[in-house]
């Protein structure tokens, strides 16, 4: 059921409140907006800093279930509509620090900071599923208006209108583990998922039906060994399939990817232990590597928006930096 709503949030979980540790089940999610502020997840809760000053800006809990206690945050995302964004206005109209946030029992929040009320909130079809969150990206529809989609449990993609709150598209991609999604930088109506076997989702929104999204299913050639022998495992240990996120089952095997912010179509995956550039209009991998000698797994990826550099995180917290070869 979702629940449209504009309600204050008590003003001490706002003044008073301070952030504990993020921890694996919070999944590493933070976002980052133009203005310098970082939301990140923490706990059951969404703390916000400003990245310049490093100085708390608010710490939110989300709302507990009426079942149980607050489940953990795994997602959080920045609304990307250009507002106005000075921290330190009072004209109510400027109130643009809007969030989204999902936790582990498959809800999604959206919370606007400055006006301290939750602005809507969307339970899960079936909320005895508990399957969670993997991931959250806004997707535009119109010059004015995104809508938000999100992954949950192992296979799900999911479109949500936020304006009527209505789920308008899911589509299942099981067998498939889905790990992360993300928005192209040169088409706001372009998506991409990747999962856990290479299996690579392109997805682009033309309008506002259930059949105004076109998917398109491509593959990415990469070594499943480990991922089989974990995914045994965790079918022995769970005793049968498991309707948890891919990052609840398998959290020390991230699979992420990021567009290129220089050249059209090219997107950068990171497996365990490879790093794929790929080419999505040609649909093949351009360029191919192994880890770096001395590195633990990878973990993240992240190109420099102004130069041809693309910054690996990895498992024991090195980071590793490449260049494109001329």
């Amino acid at each position: 059921m979702s629940i449209p709503t504009h309600r204050p949030l008590p003003n001490e979980s706002w003044d008073c409140t301070l952030p504990g540790p993020p921890s694996r089940n919070n999944f590493g999610s933070a976002d980052l907006n133009p203005s310098g502020l970082l939301a990140f997840a923490s706990g059951s809760s969404v703390s916000v800093v400003d990245s310049r000053s490093l100085q708390l800006v608010a710490t939110i809990p989300l709302p507990p279930s009426s079942s149980s206690l607050s489940p953990f945050v795994t997602s959080v995302r920045w609304t990307p509509l250009p507002l106005g964004r000075d921290l330190l206005s009072t004209e109510p109209s400027s109130s643009h620090l809007i969030l989204a946030a999902a936790d582990r029992h498959g809800r999604i929040a959206l919370l606007d900071f400055r006006l301290r009320s939750l602005i809507l909130s969307i339970d899960p079809p079936d909320p005895s599923s508990k399957s969670g969150i993997q991931d959250l990206c806004w997707v535009q529809v119109r010059s004015d208006s995104f809508h938000l989609a999100s992954i949950s449990g192992p296979s799900y993609f999911s479109l949500y209108n936020t304006s009527s709150s209505r789920c308008i598209f899911k589509y299942d991609a099981s067998p498939e583990y889905l790990s992360c999604i993300r928005r192209d930088p040169f088409d706001s109506r372009h998506l991409c998922i990747v999962g856990l076997k290479g299996f690579l989702l392109s997805i682009k929104v033309l309008g506002e039906k259930d059949d105004d999204v076109a998917l398109k299913e491509l593959q990415i050639r990469t070594d499943c060994t480990e991922l089989l022998k974990l995914e045994k495992d965790a079918a022995a240990a769970a005793g049968g399939t498991s309707s948890s996120p891919a990052s609840a089952v398998f959290p020390l095997y991230a699979v992420r990817l990021a567009f290129s912010p220089l050249w059209k179509n090219v997107i950068y995956v990171t497996f365990p232990r490879e790093l794929v550039v790929f080419d999505l209009k040609y649909e093949t991998t351009l360029f191919s590597a192994p880890l770096p000698r001395g590195c633990a797994k990878f973990l993240d990826v992240l190109p420099d928006p102004n130069q041809e550099l693309v910054y690996c995180a990895h498992l024991d917290g090195k980071i590793s930096i490449w260049r494109r070869k001329e």
